[in-house]
Formats: structure tokens, sequence, C-alpha cells
């Protein structure tokens, strides 16, 4: 029970609204601002489907700028309009509804009901930049976008997954390992899928930095997630490898 209780306290903290910047959206204007971005970001999915570069340079540009303008600060719940409750993330939702339900403050008037918006193009445009330039092994440009889509959306399944990957590609193993422990200390937004690859980032970052038993040992948990024959191979090599190696 003392778990849970820091949990929902960390949680609370988290989602309780905070007074916007000049330059921060607020209520309908996040939704104004995700139409707006709604044709772009449905030609980059078109062009990431066909895996067409060629036109990941000629859609990189725009779809920069639109990420770019948008500010790099937590899209938290917040009270609209004086008669609802916007929950941007199912998160959100799930966290808000059950402190309600629990008669635990939460920072609103307990009145008003809470309302799931419609997912916002904010975190598919990062994503869809952070994928494009990752395939164009810009890998500093793919890490960039990535990082700003998890300033707005920090429990991001997706976005974590790309983040602690292009981690892994940079080499930046004592990140890796820092980030993955991040997110797996959590687990709220993340499937059985997704949780395996985390496990597996920070498999491959303590096989680079020597540590094969520790490799081995999160490789098994991964799989316990995902069984994969490709994670089973990398299993089996990394195990060869310990067991070549001399004591």
């Amino acid at each position: 029970m003392r778990i849970i209780t820091r949990v929902m306290t960390a949680l609370i903290v988290a989602i309780t609204c905070a007074t916007p910047s000049l330059a921060q959206d607020s209520c309908n204007a996040h939704f104004t601002r995700s139409q707006a971005m709604g044709p772009i970001v449905g030609q980059a999915y078109t062009a990431m489907q066909a895996k067409s570069a060629a036109d990941y340079t000629k859609l990189l540009p725009a779809m920069e700028k639109e990420l770019n303008a948008l500010p790099a600060a937590e899209i938290k719940a917040e009270a609209c309009d004086g008669n609802h409750i916007n929950a941007y993330t199912v998160q959100q939702y799930v966290t808000l509804t059950t402190l309600k339900s629990r008669g635990v403050a939460a920072g609103f008037p307990a009145d008003l009901p809470i309302v799931k918006q419609p997912d916002l193009n904010h975190s598919v445009l990062a994503y869809a930049v952070g994928w494009m330039k990752y395939e164009q092994s810009d890998f500093e440009g793919a890490l960039a976008a990535f990082t700003k889509g998890l300033a707005m959306f920090p429990y991001d399944a997706g976005l974590q997954q790309e983040y602690v990957a292009t981690l892994v590609q940079l080499k930046r193993n004592a990140d890796v390992i820092a980030y993955a422990d991040k997110v797996l200390a959590d687990g709220t937004a993340m499937d059985d899928q997704g949780r395996a690859k985390i496990y597996s980032a920070r498999a491959i970052a303590q096989y680079s930095q020597g540590d094969l038993k520790g490799a081995v040992d999160m490789l098994g948990v991964s799989l316990k997630y995902n069984n994969t024959t490709e994670t089973q191979t990398l299993q089996k090599q990394i195990q060869d490898a310990l067991a070549a190696k001399p004591n």
C-alpha cells in the first residue's frame, strides 16, 4: 500500500494543472493546433508506410518547422471553460478518474467532469520527424525530435522506445541504462512488447559496456515479455561469448 500511495502522489504532482506560459497553448487551442497539423502528419505517415526516402527529404523541412513551433513543455490535464477537465492522454484520464473515485484531491474542482480529449497530433508529429531522421541515419536529429515529443508527452510509449533505440545507435550506453530504468519503473503506458524492447535495449548497452552476464539476464527478462527469435538469438550469442571468456 505504501508503494501505491507514493505512485499516486507522484501522479498527482505530474498531472496537476500548471499555469500556461504565454507560448503554451491551452484547452481548445491544443485541439485547433492539432487539427492544423493533421494534413502534414497524414502525408508523413503515408511516406513512412511506403518507406519513400525521397518524400522524407521533401516533407521534413515543413514538419520540423511545425515541431519547432511547439513549446517544449508537458501538455498537462487542465480545467477548461469552467465546466470540465481536459485529460489529453489515457494515463491522465485513468489517473484523474481513479483519484476522483477515491476522493483524493488532484488540484481540480471535484464537481467537474473529466473528459478524455482526442489524441493530439503533437506527439505523432515528433514521432514522425524522429523516425524519418533515424531512417536517414541522422541520429542526433532523431534524438532531438524524440526529446521534444517526450517533453510534451513524457509517458508516450512509442516515443520512449524510439528515444532509447536512438541512444543505442549513438552508443550512449550509460544514458540507455539510466533512461531504461526510469521508464521501466513506471510501466503504466507500456504494453508487454514495448517493455521487452526497453529491456533488450538495456541489455545491448550492458553488453557494450562489457557486462555480458548482466546482458544475458536482461535479455532473459525481455523474453518473458515478448519471446522472439531475434532476442533468443542475441541471448545465445552473448551466452556463447560469456562461456568463451577467460575466467
